[in-house]
């Protein structure tokens, strides 16, 4: 989960619930690997600010075939020509929903 996009409420919410889930990492800062690396089990969920469409639509079309959730913040589908920022991907919705609540809140 890489925290340099996030604006600052979302990142003080996010560092301040940070320690409910055993190891919050950085991330490898290439949605190329982070992408393959939550489909075959290597991390639960990814978190991310910017969406540039090249990062990010095949990564989530891996995700979603894999039976992952992929959704905004605010819990609406993902398209590749969105402008909303924010994104978060998890190997499952259960998961998803889990870390939206704990990490994320009412924001």
């Amino acid at each position: 989960m890489l925290t340099r996009f996030l604006p600052e409420p979302v990142k003080e919410r996010v560092v301040e619930h940070s320690s409910q889930f055993a190891a919050i990492l950085p991330g490898t800062k290439c949605a190329g690997i982070d992408y393959p690396s939550l489909v075959g089990g290597g991390q639960h969920f990814l978190l991310f600010w910017r969406l540039l469409p090249w990062d990010h639509a095949p990564g989530t079309l891996l995700v979603t075939e894999a039976g992952g959730h992929v959704a905004h913040l605010n819990g609406l589908p993902y398209c590749p020509g969105d402008r909303e920022a924010g994104l978060l991907v998890a190997q499952n919705k259960e998961i998803w929903n889990m870390v939206r609540s704990t990490l994320l809140g009412n924001i």
